[in-house]
Order: C-alpha cells, then structure tokens, then sequence
C-alpha cells in the first residue's frame, strides 16, 4: 500500500468515459495482497495496489478523511450485508478511480460525505440482499464534486442479487455542480421487482442529473426520477427486454409526496425501447406529480436503434 500525499476529488475534468476507458490499466495491473483496511481521521492518503477479500466486512473502510484516493485496487468476495468494496463516512474530497470489484454486497457506499468522485472503474455481481446491492449508492451526500463517471458496470443473471445499479439517496448537489451519474456503461440487473439501473431523487435531493449513460437490461427500470428539485435525464441509451420483472423504460413520479417534493424536472435527448413484463413497449411513464416535464417531447420512445449491441460482448476486462 502507498500511502502519499493524495489527489483530492477534482470538479471540472474531462468527463471520462467507459466506451474510451483505457482497459490495458486493469490487464497489467499488479496487486498486493492485504486484509481488510481501515483508516479514521486521517489526511492526505493513497491506497494503491491491494488486492483484499471482503469477508463479512467492508474491504477498505475510511471515515472522517479529508483528500483520500483509492486506486488500482483489487476488492472482492463479501460473505454479507454488511462486506461492501469501499465504505465512506463523513468524507470529503475522495477519488475511487480504476479498481475492480466483484462479488460485494455493494461496490460503493458513501454516506454523509462531500467530493466523492468514482471514475472509471469496472465492477462485476453485486450481491446485495437490499438495502445493498449498488454499484454506487450515495446516502446524504452533499455539496459540489459528488460524480460517477465513465464505469463499466455489470451484473449476470444467477450470479448477482442487485437492486438500483446507482442510487442517490436523500443527497443534494449544488447549481452548477450538481451530482453527476455520466458516461458509464452499465448492463443486467434483476429479477428484483424494485431495482434497477439508475435512481434519482430517492426519498428527495437536489440538482442530480443522469446524462450520456448506455443501459443494458438494467432491471425492474432503466432510470427513475423518484422525487426532488432539479433533476435531470438526458442524453442516455436504455434498453430492456421483456421478462418477468420488467416494467418501465425511464419514469419521472413523487413516490414520497408526504415528505419531499418534485418539481423543475428534465426529461429530453434520450432513446429508450423497453418491453414491460406484459410484452408491450413501456419506454417511459410520467406519473403526473413532478410538475412541467422539460422536453419530455424531445425523447425517442420505442426506438429500435437501441438494443443489445450497442454494448461489446464483453465489458468488463478487470480479474
């Protein structure tokens, strides 16, 4: 493990992206291999080149860190609920860029932090049961820098229990800076008849948007507007097969009007052809209480340009 004076979570990059991602970083890689880390008040760290198995915990847990950066880690095989990849508490400024994890309850959990930026990392059969089962699942984070870009995401059917590939719970960007899920790939998902793909404004929030992402039967949903203020779909690919937990291409509804609102709403540029479990094409629903949806007109519903192959057969290169 290197442990340095560490790159803080950057706000104005590149976007990077998964069809771009530089895949040669994961095939010659090199790790060591470490139990578990855990790291509390710390500053200014790298980890760096661990190959650790989860067990019945998380594989590297930091809390109370200022400027952290995790990369070129190997993390997998967690035994429960509780064996996430990495687990982030009270946190600012942390990046998570080019590490492969497989087979943890969820890859990424970060909660009551700030400046968390996963980037280009490729994760493989998340195992849940619910509430895990994220790729990334940010819980009250705030502030500006909190981004998910240019990952490649995977579940197989029987070797995975996911729920949401990517959930933004209860979390609040800012103008200008909102929370930004950008330019991943992310293919299979179910049979959970609540998850899957992305997940806005979950029980409320603020300034997320969902843009330039390419979903591959992701599950129950492709992506899903669930309540908040300035929320944003566009520019993305979804696409679902028919099966029997299938339902909903993209859906903008306030499933929480008791406790947060929904309003100032995006929907535009994006191409979905989604078949519910009935058999019949269901790429988008409004559900009537988020108010004006901008450019709800501007989508392309139903197209058939979106199928399986606009993914490679295989995505995700990392071992």
């Amino acid at each position: 493990m290197s442990i340095t004076g560490a790159t803080a979570a950057t706000t104005g990059l590149t976007v990077p992206s998964a069809a771009t991602l530089n895949t040669n970083t994961f095939a010659s890689a090199t790790y060591t291999p470490s139990g578990p880390v855990k790291y509390d008040g710390v500053n200014n760290i790298t980890i760096s080149g661990l190959s650790i198995t989860a067990g019945s915990g998380p594989a590297i847990s930091i809390s109370n860190a200022i400027n952290v950066h995790i990369t070129l880690c190997r993390l997998v095989n967690g035994t429960n609920v509780d064996a996430v990849g990495i687990y982030l508490f009270k946190c600012t400024n942390v990046t998570i860029d080019f590490c492969y994890i497989n087979n943890v309850s969820t890859g990424v959990y970060a909660s009551t932090s700030t400046g968390v930026y996963v980037a280009s990392n490729q994760m493989l059969n998340m195992r849940g049961p619910a509430p895990r089962g994220q790729f990334v699942q940010f819980n009250n984070c705030y502030g500006p820098g909190n981004k998910i870009l240019g990952n490649r995401f995977e579940n197989v059917m029987g070797q995975s229990n996911p729920e949401d590939a990517i959930n933004i719970y209860r979390s609040n960007g800012v103008s200008g800076n909102p929370i930004m899920i950008q330019a991943n790939w992310i293919r299979g998902g179910g049979p959970s008849k609540s998850g899957g793909g992305i997940a806005l404004g979950d029980d409320g929030g603020t300034y997320q948007t969902a843009s330039d992402n390419v979903l591959i039967n992701p599950g129950q949903y492709g992506i899903a507007i669930a309540s908040g203020t300035q929320m944003s779909i566009v520019n993305n690919q979804i696409y679902g097969a028919q099966a029997w937990y299938t339902n909903v291409g993209i859906f903008a509804w306030n499933q929480y009007e008791s406790s947060a609102g929904c309003s100032i709403i995006t929907i535009s540029n994006n191409q979905v052809n989604f078949t519910a479990a009935g058999g019949y094409q269901n790429s988008s629903w409004n559900g009537g209480n988020c108010g004006t949806i901008n450019g709800w007109n501007n989508n392309r519903w139903g197209t058939p340009d979106v199928n399986p192959t606009v993914l490679p057969s295989t995505m995700i290169t990392a071992q």
